[in-house]
């Protein structure tokens, strides 16, 4: 069935910036632009303004290339890795809760700071000396436990299974 559609009136010069940008990305200029409206009116549901949130990630974009993270300050302060790990648990169960993925927020915050590699459908979180990434780390670790991911320690190296699939090749080997 066909869905009720609506013209809407976009400047020449940025259709073809965004034929491109979707081609770019395998997408036709309908999915790409659909998936944009989708996630603004999900951020304007929440409250937020979505152009604004645009601007910021752009900010945000260029204080991580500048060595900035993002991290909940109390961290900082703990006195226990546990303590880090019991955060990131509190933390995970909120992401589940409110109906957002962990494992884009992992990888988000993962990649964003150099802790993790991608490998198929599992998320490897390397060791970390430095004292900040070592306790984001613990935090990455919290999170996928309190979201119901299953977490494999194999010595300094974590592993975050994504689905049931992966922890069975997991076992298997």
């Amino acid at each position: 069935m066909r869905k009720n559609r609506k013209t809407i009136g976009v400047d020449a010069e940025y259709v073809e910036l965004l034929k491109q940008i979707a081609r770019n990305r395998g997408m036709s200029i309908a999915s790409y632009l659909r998936e944009l409206v989708e996630n603004a009116v999900k951020l304007e549901d929440m409250g937020y303004y979505a152009p604004r949130a645009l601007l910021e990630k752009q900010i945000e974009i260029l204080l991580s290339r500048l060595g900035f993270s993002i991290l909940p300050p109390d961290i900082l302060n703990a006195k226990t890795d546990e303590e880090v790990v019991e955060r990131g648990v509190v933390i995970g169960k909120t992401i589940r809760e409110l109906g957002f993925s962990p494992v884009e927020t992992i990888e988000f915050i993962g990649l964003s700071n150099q802790l993790i590699v991608s490998q198929g459908e599992n998320i490897i979180l390397l060791p970390q000396y430095d004292p900040v990434k070592k306790k984001l780390a613990l935090l990455l670790k919290g999170i996928a436990r309190g979201s119901g991911l299953t977490v494999i320690e194999s010595g300094e190296t974590t592993i975050i299974l994504q689905t049931s699939r992966s922890l069975a090749i997991y076992e298997r080997r």
